[in-house]
């Protein structure tokens, strides 16, 4: 699938729930340095990252992304609370990042999670839907 930057390289099925998200930056350089709580908003999600829309993209002065000096990869520590489903906490590192199209000073991320999320069960279309659903 191609799109505006060229081909789409994630393999895993996506969805868009539009969820409400609260993550924290910690510092890569020093893991002691933790931001406070930002609240945005799941744009996609898999089981191996998610997208989101925020309004800061670096919380208390830690960035999302990098230290000041673009050495250390920073983490976040993201809860995403999808309708009518129980919260799903995930930890990763962000890949790229943005500002949206929404001229309303927003950017979007794209997190990469260290562990598969279990959110086929949750939030995934069934790929091999019973005959009796």
């Amino acid at each position: 699938m191609m799109n505006l930057f060229g081909r789409d390289k994630r393999k895993k099925d996506r969805i868009s729930p539009e969820a409400l998200v609260v993550f924290t930056v910690c510092s890569g350089k020093d893991p002691r340095l933790v931001s406070s709580a930002v609240t945005g908003t799941v744009k996609d999600f898999s089981s191996k990252g998610m997208s989101v829309v925020t309004p800061r993209i670096a919380p208390d002065g830690i960035h999302i992304m990098y230290d000041n000096l673009m050495i250390h990869k920073n983490r976040i520590d993201a809860t995403v609370f999808p309708d009518g489903n129980s919260p799903i906490r995930v930890i990763g590192t962000v890949e790229w990042f943005r500002s949206t199209e929404d001229y309303q000073g927003n950017f979007i991320f794209g997190m990469q999670f260290d562990k598969e999320a279990i959110v086929e069960t949750m939030l995934l279309p069934d790929k091999n839907p019973s005959p009796d659903r």
